[in-house]
């Protein structure tokens, strides 16, 4: 059956959210969900970068919406608890969630107005736009991008919103624009597109567009760059418009004032206190590197002092209650060196370390990682090594007593 289509009332009034339609088509899909079509929807269809509105029809939760053949707008509802038999029917009213809306309007408005900044500050041309759920992206074409040309950018743009520009929209046919005198679209129309719709920021930007955008640029408060990276030979630029903005400003505020008050300092000295931090860190690391080397070289002999001897070979098996796995690591290789020497070892960290010297005849894949796989532990090790990893609270202890067993039944 063809559908007729559906009139998009969200392409000439986005501010309006509350509507009564015809529902003409209802459809269940094997994953438990519905597609209602209706006569006239003022829901937004993802396209263009920008993600579908959500909210209500009739009693049904409205969670997607896409574009459907011959002009047709498709409502994608959770429909699980109904099955073939149609939840709505005739006229229904129909619900918009306006605060999703109106981000998604800021969103997309705003990346108009930044795009056009970044071709005016360094000819930078905007090839794709995201609009995500926690921050949208602009992927650039062109050279020169730094730090600096984004500032300016960001600088313009937010010029462009104090301004409190009209934004206006209007449909043109496509044989129209070349008399429109002085107007350049910042990108051209699709082939075989007849009609233009056109959002224009007064005096600044203009270009074909079937997103839903704010009446003018004082609605969107403010424009912020957060971070940049090359992204498929691009320069993806990731910011925020609007009330994102405010909220990811309040979240930023929160965390450097917590960091003030944890540091002792105000916040623009916290830059420079962790610095400092991260130098005596860096020192302290060293220094415990230092003496822990130290340590084990003492362990080690102690270890071979205390070592048992069977069929000409030192055992040794010790678990470290209070050590790490750095510390296990420097033991055993240097246990390893020695001749004639097999070493168990292990922390309650959960590592264990084995080894042997080189000539001595023992298989620690199967003498130790079979058992440690059997308890959970991780890792791996074949012939006179094994590295293994035991889960949080795994009895370790016991572990090394039992490989330490077979390490003797093996040499006897």
């Amino acid at each position: 059956m063809t559908l007729p289509k559906t009139e998009k009332l969200y392409l000439n009034d986005p501010y309006s959210v509350s509507f009564r339609a015809r529902v003409l088509a209802w459809q269940p899909t094997e994953s438990g969900r519905g597609v209602v079509t209706l006569d006239r929807s003022c829901f937004y269809p993802e396209s263009g970068g920008q993600t579908a509105d959500t909210g209500t029809i009739g009693s049904l939760r409205v969670d997607d919406v896409q574009e459907g053949a011959g002009e047709t707008v498709l409502h994608f509802v959770d429909a699980s608890q109904v099955g073939d038999i149609p939840p709505v029917s005739g006229d229904v009213d129909c619900r918009v969630d306006w605060r999703r809306r109106f981000d998604h309007m800021q969103q997309h408005t705003g990346q108009h107005v930044l795009s056009r900044a970044f071709i005016q500050t360094a000819n930078l041309h905007t090839v794709s736009f995201h609009l995500g759920e926690d921050s949208c992206t602009i992927d650039l074409e062109g050279a020169g991008f730094s730090d600096d040309v984004a500032l300016r950018a960001e600088d313009l743009a937010n010029a462009i919103l104090v301004e409190n520009r009209a934004v206006v929209v209007r449909t043109v046919p496509a044989e129209e624009l070349e008399r429109l005198g002085g107007l350049e679209l910042r990108r051209s129309l699709p082939e075989g597109v007849t009609e233009a719709r056109l959002v224009e920021v007064e005096d600044f930007d203009v270009i074909p567009c079937c997103g839903t955008h704010v009446k003018a640029t004082g609605e969107l408060g403010l424009i912020k760059i957060l971070k940049s990276e090359k992204a498929k030979g691009y320069r993806r630029v990731h910011f925020k418009v609007g009330e994102r903005a405010l909220w990811d400003y309040r979240k930023k505020h929160d965390i450097v004032q917590s960091l003030g008050s944890r540091l002792t300092t105000s916040a623009d000295d916290i830059a420079v206190k962790v610095e400092k931090l991260i130098a005596d860190g860096q020192r302290t690391k060293k220094d415990t590197k230092r003496l822990s080397q130290a340590l084990a070289g003492y362990e080690t002999k102690a270890l071979l002092e205390e070592a048992v001897v069977l069929s000409g070979k030192r055992i040794i098996v010790r678990f470290f209650p209070e050590r790490g796995d750095e510390f296990l690591k420097m033991v055993s290789t240097a246990l390893k060196a020695e001749p004639d020497t097999v070493a168990v070892l292990g922390a309650a960290t959960g590592a264990v370390m084995c080894s042997a010297s080189d000539g001595v005849a023992v298989d620690f894949e199967l003498l130790a990682v079979g058992p440690a796989r059997s308890a959970g532990g991780s890792g791996g090790g074949k012939g006179s090594f094994a590295q293994l990893k035991m889960p949080p609270g795994t009895d370790v202890s016991k572990l090394v007593e039992e490989i330490a067993e077979n390490v003797k039944k093996s040499l006897s």
